[in-house]
């Protein structure tokens, strides 16, 4: 009989290594997004105060809705003792933070060494690829992870243990952990209140209160969205929250999970009145229940994709954590072994079965749709190199957001927060030396395909981006791939940096599509049109695929581009919805203090020779502007208009912090106004958040 404990230690410990190695292959050191600002952004303006209140000031100063000091204070503490940055570190602590947040739920529901298969379930659902975005950022690493640890172990240690100051510390971490940590105040209130804690009830408010003065002092709330309209929103999106434990996919999927985990809560709360024996898990439960709330009326403009963020679907993993803890102690704690052997067997061999299922149907989602094998890693950190576009559109998230970032990566690297040229070999081309190699074309049919060639519109861009697929059966980590390029007969040959995936003790290792995207910088290319293919490196041979694209290598076009106006756009305008015909996004750029948009616009009705353009910026805080759009006048360009304007010229635009605008194209003709969404969002970092 102890063999089949034996076992499910060794399946606990086998399985957490064997995610811990597979989640840290994305422990990468560079940054995406948010981490400028809760980092490097942050450390600047740190280390520029002197007085000691101001300092504590900024360390507790808000961050969009929440206030993230506990990421601050680790932040600040590693770069005490290590004087740099490490964002690979910081996703491991908040790592950490989620692993020991299972310690807190062991001793909650009593487990017992001797029949550790009846905790097998938790780590089992905890340890989830669903919500594997987290790991891409260390700002959400490390504000969500440490979340669930704080939860847990305030309400924990509050309510079971009824420890007095030791909660007050978790309850401190917890609420400036992440936004919802303001809830655990009420929460842990109503706990004590129905244990008749009168004693630690009046210390845990005094405490509350001080800690909410902190919290709400000089506090900016985000605009209400709380309006009768969004309820038939709220009853449909919430159940799907709750449900997100499905991962990545079928919203249905995740809506009938919802509505069966809102089931068993109603069964366990209302009719076995489960917080009289087990308040804690209960509370835990209302916790997230409230919390999903709060994103489902916070977050009901952004569509249903935004449903199923990693940051969202672990809070629903929990809840079915906290299901499962109760279902354990009302039916499962009784068996024993000795007694039960059959059932206990079952029960084990189900949860084998069932959790394995489930994590492979994960994990699978985690490659196809979330695309593990670099590309997304690749993406982003190209937008921190000098290319644009679609930062989340891989992911179907909210936010495409072109790079505005390139002065401030240069910042960062001089103060030696970080080493640049990691991120660079991972994603930048080198040259490739083909002597003594045999070179040899194929069929049209050899898999390569190049999908799309970005960044040739703007100038002062040094970058062109290749983006294409290569399928067949192969193995991934011998996979070499390289682009060649051919003018007047010479032909120069570059590796594909970063490609091979990385392998994990579940991926398969042939039979894939290999998504490729990489930089070629500009200085390796001749002001002459070329022609480019793609090459495989097997052993001693080069194998060039037999179909060339023609790459119209004209880098001179735009070198008399003159600055775009800038205005206030007029409140009482009236627009004519046109979201027919979209114009293309074609390429975002900024260089020191100018701005650079491309746009094409062929496909576009309504115009004539006549027509004027403008790009309108709609800002979340309601403040808009447009700037007018100039043609390249060239013939091969007649279609592509910018707009270009000093950083000077919308700096009154700009909110203190986040400066997020959705873009709209705005066509006058015969002064009539139309108005086509494009479907990105352009980002502005404010220069004195860099020096």
């Amino acid at each position: 009989m102890r063999i089949l404990n034996i076992l499910s230690v060794f399946i606990f410990l086998i399985f957490l290594a064997a995610y811990c190695y597979d989640v840290s292959l994305n422990f990468q050191n560079f940054p995406i997004a948010d981490d400028y600002e809760a980092f490097f952004d942050f450390n600047n303006k740190f280390f520029a105060l002197n007085g000691f209140w101001e300092r504590i000031g900024l360390v507790f100063s808000q961050h969009n809705e929440h206030r993230i000091a506990t990421l601050r204070i680790i932040n600040l503490t590693y770069f005490y003792f290590f004087g740099k940055i490490d964002l690979a570190v910081f996703r491991i602590i908040g790592l950490v933070f989620y692993v020991f947040s299972m310690v807190f739920l062991y001793l909650e529901s009593e487990f017992s060494v001797k029949r550790f298969y009846f905790f097998l379930p938790i780590p089992i659902l905890m340890l989830s690829f669903a919500y594997a975005e987290i790991y891409y950022l260390a700002m959400e690493s490390l504000s969500h992870f440490p979340m669930i640890f704080f939860t847990v172990a305030t309400i924990y240690t509050a309510i079971s243990k009824k420890f007095i100051f030791l909660p007050l510390l978790f309850l401190f971490f917890g609420v400036f952990s992440n936004g919802n940590g303001i809830l655990l105040m009420p929460i842990v209130f109503i706990g004590l209140a129905f244990q008749k804690e009168f004693k630690r009830l009046l210390i845990w408010t005094l405490f509350s209160l001080l800690i909410s003065y902190i919290y709400f002092h000089d506090y900016e709330s985000g605009k209400s969205v709380l309006k009768l309209e969004i309820i038939p929103y709220l009853f449909k999106v919430y159940p799907i929250y709750i449900g997100g434990i499905g991962g990545f996919g079928s919203l249905k999927t995740n809506m009938v999970l919802g509505i069966v985990a809102l089931a068993l809560i109603v069964y366990f709360v209302i009719f076995r009145k489960v917080y009289k024996k087990e308040l804690s898990l209960t509370l835990m439960i209302v916790f997230y229940l409230l919390t999903f709330l709060i994103i489902s009326i916070k977050r009901n403009e952004y569509g249903t994709e935004f449903l199923q963020r990693g940051a969202y679907l672990i809070n629903s993993i929990m809840i079915f954590v906290l299901l499962y803890l109760l279902f354990f102690k009302e039916f499962l704690r009784p068996w024993k072994l000795e007694n039960s052997f059959t059932k206990v067997s079952l029960f084990f061999s189900s949860i084998i079965l069932v959790g394995f299922a489930y994590q492979i149907k994960n994990y699978r989602t985690w490659i196809e749709t979330l695309k593990y094998d670099e590309v997304l890693t690749r993406n982003d950190e190209m937008m921190y190199l000098g290319n644009t576009l679609d930062l989340y559109k891989a992911r179907k998230t909210i936010y495409n957001i072109p790079l505005v970032s390139n002065h401030r990566i240069e910042n960062l690297v001089e103060k030696g927060y970080f080493d640049l040229n990691k991120i660079k070999e991972s994603v930048v081309s080198q040259v490739f030396d083909p002597t003594n190699r045999e070179i040899r074309m194929v069929s049209d049919g050899f898999g390569f395909e190049i999908k799309k060639i970005e960044g040739l519109a703007i100038k002062e861009n040094p970058y062109i981006r290749i983006k294409g697929i290569y399928s067949g059966v192969f193995q991934a980590k011998s996979l070499k791939l390289g682009i060649v390029i051919e003018s007047k007969g010479n032909k120069s040959y570059f590796l594909i940096p970063a490609l091979n995936s990385h392998l994990s003790f579940f991926q398969v290792a042939k039979a894939q599509t290999v998504g490729f995207d990489f930089l070629l910088p500009k200085e390796y290319l001749r002001n002459l049109d070329v022609k480019i293919s793609i090459f495989r490196l097997e052993d001693n041979a080069i194998k060039i695929c037999g179909k060339w694209l023609l790459l119209d290598n004209d880098f001179v076009n735009n070198g008399n581009m003159t600055k775009s106006k800038v205005n206030l756009l007029t409140e009482g305008a009236r627009f004519k919805e046109d979201t027919v015909s979209r114009p293309i996004l074609e390429e975002a750029f900024n260089l020191d203090n100018f701005h650079e948009i491309v746009l094409n616009l062929a496909n576009l009705k309504h115009t004539n020779k006549s027509t004027k353009y403008f790009l309108i910026f709609h800002g979340e805080d309601g403040s808009s502007f447009l700037s007018v759009l100039n043609p390249y006048k060239t013939e091969k360009n007649k279609n592509v208009f910018y707009t270009k304007f000093e950083f000077e010229q919308v700096k009154e635009y700009l909110k203190k912090r986040n400066s997020v605008f959705k873009l709209d194209l705005l066509v006058n003709t015969n002064d009539q106004m139309y108005v086509s969404h494009l479907e990105s969002v352009y980002y502005f970092y404010s220069k004195d958040k860099v020096n």
